[in-house]
């Protein structure tokens, strides 16, 4: 397969496009977010080459059109600027009109020699991104800036090639994609069972159970005000240090493996050599079924530890273990994410000079609404099957992703002939 080379800045040229770093703080202030109005991708958002639209910030139109030349297009390439090395998204249909935030440079290709959605693959190839990381500026945070990416040497093939190959590497990704959404399907599901039952009090059965006075109001018969520590048999924080990282070993957890939406996120982790597990598990070694979460800096984070995990907890994590016979670790699990877990932690929160936390001495006592034992096993004989299905799932689009991850740089680098593969629109039509 021949391959032409250019700079990715003369590319953009060729095509009419440009790269352009997002607006400045000084131009974009916090004051500036609402509620409503355009999403502003900023490099949290930029979540394995799509753009997140669970915790975005947004303007008002007054903004956007101040803004308008930091608007995004479907092809653009949005691009971290600082810190994590390689994370950028493509944008597609559903950002048209959002808008390139701090922290991040637009890449906006034009209608050039390379195809849009190969270049965004060919910049995740590891060795672009070690190319990219060698250029970035600054001893303790990487940062990046439109010199270095217009400085990038691409080599590219034809533009039908191109368009195979980003065939072949997003077919991966819209299987994952699918199985993210029917993991979200699930957990949603899951939470508002939960909500129904032990929020709303709609369990089944609940028409033939008396409501009592209680001092947390009406509630069914039988059910009480208790502590947390009642549902759980161990709670365990991680070590007070770090670990020398490792290129491979068991996995040293941190806040950044954890997700907002209750998932583990193992795109980026940091590894502990094999020889140190024992030293870190000493306190305790996370198991299956282990709920664990933050209880510093960034809170409210919780996740279940999968099977085949072995790992250890980071600073700033704890978990709790539960004993599977008497109490169930998922109605403590989708607890945490109810709106009466959230005001519990909030109210217990202290804040310090530099980060907020929940004092884990405290932690066994915060106050939790306790229901009759049958109707909680109720719920995680119902709940159960759900959680074993995305964990399922996961374990697929964990599997997709390593294949994708193999095939990309064989593709990129043409080691892999696609020449006699249809072109996208051809396989449409076959």
């Amino acid at each position: 397969m021949m391959l032409n080379e250019l700079t990715l800045g003369e590319i953009c040229d060729q095509g009419g496009g440009i790269i352009r770093t997002g607006p400045f703080g000084s131009q974009l202030h916090e004051s500036d977010y609402s509620e409503i109005g355009t999403p502003v991708v900023m490099p949290k958002d930029i979540i394995e080459g799509k753009v997140a639209e669970s915790t975005i910030a947004r303007v008002s139109q007054e903004h956007v059109d101040r803004l308008g030349q930091h608007r995004l297009v479907p092809g653009d390439i949005v691009y971290g600027r600082r810190g994590d090395i390689g994370r950028q998204a493509l944008i597609t249909q559903r950002e048209s009109g959002w808008l390139c935030g701090t922290g991040c440079l637009r890449i906006t290709p034009g209608k050039s020699v390379v195809d849009s959605k190969w270049l965004h693959y060919y910049l995740r190839d590891s060795q672009v991104i070690a190319f990219i990381a060698q250029q970035a500026v600054g001893a303790t945070m990487p940062n990046l800036n439109t010199s270095i990416l217009r400085s990038i040497p691409i080599r590219f093939p034809a533009l039908a090639i191109q368009r195979r190959i980003a065939s072949v590497l997003s077919a991966y990704d819209d299987l994952i994609e699918n199985n993210t959404r029917r993991i979200a399907i699930l957990e949603e599901m899951a939470r508002r069972i939960y909500e129904e039952w032990f929020v709303r009090f709609r369990f089944p059965g609940h028409e033939e159970v008396k409501m009592v006075e209680s001092e947390l109001g009406l509630i069914p018969e039988g059910w009480r005000r208790g502590s947390i520590s009642e549902l759980y048999e161990g709670l365990y924080d991680g070590p007070h240090a770090t670990p020398k990282p490792s290129t491979g070993g068991p996995v040293f957890l941190g806040i950044g493996n954890l997700t907002e939406t209750g998932r583990m996120d193992f795109s980026s982790v940091r590894h502990i050599a094999e020889e140190d597990f024992g030293k870190w598990t000493k306190r305790v070694c996370p198991q299956p079924g282990d709920i664990v979460f933050t209880y510093e800096a960034t809170l409210n984070r919780y996740a279940l530890i999968p099977n085949g995990f072995r790992g250890c907890l980071g600073r700033r994590l704890a978990l709790i273990r539960t004993n599977p016979e008497t109490h169930s670790n998922l109605y403590l699990f989708c607890m945490f994410f109810s709106e009466g877990w959230r005001q519990v932690v909030a109210q217990n929160t202290l804040s310090g000079a530099t980060v907020d936390r929940i004092p884990l001495s405290k932690f066994p006592s915060f106050p939790i609404m306790v229901p009759s034992m049958p109707i909680m096993a109720v719920f995680d004989g119902i709940v159960r099957p759900m959680f074993a299905e995305i964990e399922v799932l996961g374990r697929k689009s964990k599997n997709l992703r390593a294949t994708r991850d193999l095939l990309l740089p064989k593709l990129i680098s043409g080691e892999l002939d696609v020449s006699t593969l249809p072109e996208p629109e051809e396989a449409l039509a076959a």
